[in-house]
């Protein structure tokens, strides 16, 4: 059995995406309804404290469907959230975790939980369902994912540096990137519609409207995104943005097909999302997309749930963390 350490080394020197058969073999610990002897109440706890969060912060949703994505490209082990130690910088530390948001209530969850059932639930656990919890909340479909994931004691920097696909990512490697863990694209293009809401920094995609216009893109548009990201003056080696632009103006907190809408439109925010409107491996997809939300949700149910059961550590492996931002 791959142990922690083993992982992050193995994509330290260039294995930056599990196998799929080394998915399937990793996932055979996760099972529907892990907690129905040890909390029942699970799944109940964590589903309504993320709507009642909802209620009083609308954008911790965004966040925990991101916290999927950013916590799984190395094993669904809740290493996201751990802080940096003396040991070393965490994985929140790299710049492809920029714009991570509301990691407190993720906290919440976790206190939520631990009233009802102490030391039972990981906050792996947690991230994933609550992640389905965010989707659904905001008007996206209901998913019933399998449970049983444990902590990671282990989060470095560099696994996340090197492992997690830009908003510059061509689509080759995108599509190879998710094909490793056993996506399809026609599912990958359906997990990328989870651009769907939330917002994206300025410096995502600045290089598509300076020095000049990328052509795949309306001009109207990006006279919009010019307004809202003016060119900033350099700052040392660094450009510093604090501005951002929502990836989908018209509904930003629906969970629905406008994204695959604004794609054949011309009018993806980043570089990917604009790319695959115009691949002939994925131009299909986005246009079935876009004329058939349910078709967009089934798929990305499907894909979602493939995504949930990457690697997890399961058994004796890890630990449940009692508090989701420090390893025991």
């Amino acid at each position: 059995m791959i142990t922690t350490m083993d992982r992050h080394v193995a994509l330290l020197v260039g294995l930056l995406c599990i196998l799929p058969t080394a998915q399937k073999a990793e996932s055979a610990g996760l099972v529907y309804d892990y907690y129905k002897t040890s909390c029942p109440q699970a799944e109940k706890i964590i589903h309504d404290t993320v709507f009642q969060l909802y209620e009083k912060k609308g954008n911790i949703a965004t966040s925990l469907i991101r916290y999927v994505f950013h916590d799984c490209f190395n094993g669904c082990d809740g290493s996201f959230l751990l802080e940096s130690t003396k040991d070393g910088l965490a994985e929140k530390e790299s710049h492809n975790q920029v714009g991570m948001r509301n990691e407190k209530y993720v906290n919440n969850i976790k206190a939520a939980v631990e009233a009802a059932c102490p030391g039972v639930v990981s906050c792996a656990d947690i991230l994933s369902l609550g992640g389905a919890a965010g989707a659904e909340v905001l008007g996206g479909p209901v998913m019933k994912l399998k449970t049983g994931r444990r902590d990671s004691r282990v989060s470095m920097k560099a696994v996340a540096d090197a492992g997690i696909p830009t908003p510059q990512s061509d689509v080759t490697s995108v599509l190879n990137y998710f094909s490793k863990m056993g996506i399809s694209t026609e599912q990958t293009v359906a997990l990328l519609g989870a651009h769907t809401i939330g917002r994206a920094h300025c410096e995502s995609f600045e290089e598509r409207i300076y020095p000049t216009v990328d052509p795949k893109m309306d001009p109207v548009f990006a006279t919009m995104l010019k307004y809202r990201c003016p060119r900033q003056e350099t700052v040392g080696a660094q450009q510093v943005h604090f501005t951002y632009f929502r990836n989908d103006e018209q509904s930003p907190m629906a969970f629905d097909n406008h994204y695959y809408a604004n794609l054949v439109a011309k009018q993806g925010l980043l570089h990917i999302d604009s790319e695959i409107a115009w691949d002939a491996r994925t131009k299909p997809y986005v246009e079935a997309y876009a004329q058939d939300n349910a078709l967009w949700h089934k798929n990305f149910v499907a894909a979602f749930t493939i995504l949930s059961e990457q690697n997890p550590l399961t058994g004796t492996q890890g630990e449940v963390r009692k508090h989701c931002s420090y390893a025991l």
